[in-house]
């Protein structure tokens, strides 16, 4: 299991290809560093390239890692090579050993995460299901359990093969072919086959920590995606992953910046919330109204606040509307219900910010959805 597991996070993390060491040995030889190995490795971005996946690059320790990467004999090997170049000429066989000396760092890397993932003694930790601790850290939040490494490999293998929307969002499941599909029209649509961006879904900034409010972004850009493709075939994979999330069990990786909000989320069958609000046109149209009304008043209401020196302000309070929304979105994806309390609660907001900011009115797609 622990290979299977090496080889996925081979693939998410990212080779440094033969221009980028000729480009930093450039830079370095013009500036003439007094620690030249940090300064190459930080020129060729050698850490970002290990946290190409946005959630695992989160989960790892990066500093233990680095820490070490810096006591390696390999480490030591790339520091006496770039001292001996920086005396002469850099030649052509030069760049091929500096290729293979990062190589062995990367593949050490991979190899210490390996290893700290499958550690049975410290338990659950973040890499295995976000928002857990490990033994240590949470005593009372262990009764007896015991994980096999078996099993932490299993759970880490989850979060590996995640495809993230945005940095802080994952979705997961374990139908396969429901995340072939996820993968395919990540890599057709966006280039990258465990990443979405979401700029691409019409996600905005004060969306991307409610993960709820992302996710529905997300199956209304796959409908919206549906109306308007042409390509059959396209279509037709649209079609299975809505029909994927109908059925599957699906998990989704929540680690946005504050780690204290870290959570594993097991979503419900979502068949009623997909046939009755997304596959139904009059339904999902008034959706549509209420995320796009709902930016329109929230843009309207910054541009206002800012205008009287009042932004911080209006950020609380919009931070307490998207709070109402996000609860909303929880109960309509999970039961396909409407949550009133909250719909009241965005009202409230929305009228005193209108009294405040003598903004227009938004309350018509929220009246419209209550006559659903």
């Amino acid at each position: 299991m622990s290979n299977v597991f090496k080889s996925k996070l081979e693939k998410i993390t990212e080779e440094v290809s033969i221009s980028e060491i000729q480009s930093a040995l450039e830079r370095i030889f013009e500036e003439k560093p007094s620690n030249i190995t940090e300064r190459f490795l930080r020129e060729i971005n050698f850490s970002g390239k290990l946290r190409i996946h946005p959630l695992i690059g989160k989960a790892i320790d990066l500093g233990n890692i680095m820490r070490d990467v810096r006591g390696s004999e390999t480490y030591k090997r790339l520091n006496e090579k770039l001292i001996e170049i920086l005396k002469r000429q850099v030649e052509k066989e030069d760049i091929a050993d500096i290729k293979n000396l990062l190589e062995e760092l990367r593949d050490r890397v991979i190899d210490y995460v390996v290893k700290q993932a499958g550690k049975v003694e410290q338990g659950l930790r973040h890499i295995h299901a976000p928002g857990s601790v490990a033994r240590k850290e949470g005593r009372n939040l262990y009764f007896g359990e015991r994980f096999t490494q078996e099993v932490l490999y299993k759970l880490t293998s989850r979060l590996c093969d995640s495809i993230a929307l945005g940095d802080t969002l994952g979705i997961y499941s374990e139908d396969e072919s429901f995340m072939l599909d996820l993968k395919q029209i990540a890599s057709l649509d966006f280039k990258c086959p465990f990443k979405i961006e979401l700029e691409g879904l019409g996600a905005y900034e004060y969306e991307a920590n409610h993960p709820y409010a992302v996710f529905l972004k997300f199956i209304l850009w796959l409908m919206s995606k549906f109306d308007v493709e042409e390509n059959f075939e396209k279509k037709k994979l649209v079609i299975s992953i809505l029909n994927g999330l109908k059925t599957s069990a699906i998990s989704l990786f929540f680690m946005p910046p504050d780690r204290e909000k870290w959570c594993t989320i097991v979503l419900p069958r979502l068949d009623i919330f997909i046939e009755r609000w997304i596959q139904n046109k009059e339904s999902r149209i008034r959706i549509e109204m209420l995320v796009s009304g709902l930016h329109n008043f929230i843009r309207a209401a910054i541009r206002e606040a800012r205008k009287k020196r009042e932004s911080e302000k209006v950020r609380n309070i919009i931070d307490l509307l998207m709070n109402n929304y996000e609860v909303f979105c929880r109960r309509l994806i999970e039961h396909g219900a409407l949550d009133f309390y909250a719909i009241r609660n965005m009202m409230d907001i929305i009228v005193d910010l209108s009294t405040r900011y003598d903004l227009k009115l938004g309350l018509k797609p929220l009246g419209l959805l209550i006559r659903c």
